[in-house]
């Protein structure tokens, strides 16, 4: 429970987690924690090489690099947006079985 707490969890949700719920929910923050990470070590590689630069290169060379993805801006088909809609729906605990949302 102290783990849970630390990183930013109520007391009162522990107890109503599920083992399983708590695994995602702990593998998510580490995921955001380690994005977060990334993001500021780049920041500072990237500045300490910019000091140093004699000339300044691209934004694109900058920022274009390998993690950094590109959205898809193409609209989905319907079937793939019901789909979607299906698997959030039975992901989601149902109101009458006594889960709380």
């Amino acid at each position: 429970m102290i783990t849970w707490c630390e990183m930013g969890g109520e007391p009162v949700g522990f107890f109503s987690t599920t083992p399983r719920m708590m695994g995602l929910v702990v593998e998510g923050r580490a995921r955001a924690r380690q994005h977060a990470f990334r993001q500021t070590a780049w920041l500072a590689h990237t500045l300490a090489s910019l000091e140093r630069a004699n000339k300044i290169p691209s934004l694109d060379k900058l920022v274009g690099g390998r993690d950094v993805a590109r959205r898809n801006d193409r609209p989905r088909p319907a079937d793939q947006l019901l789909s979607l809609a299906r698997r959030w729906h039975f992901a989601m605990p149902s109101e009458g079985a006594g889960h709380a949302r």
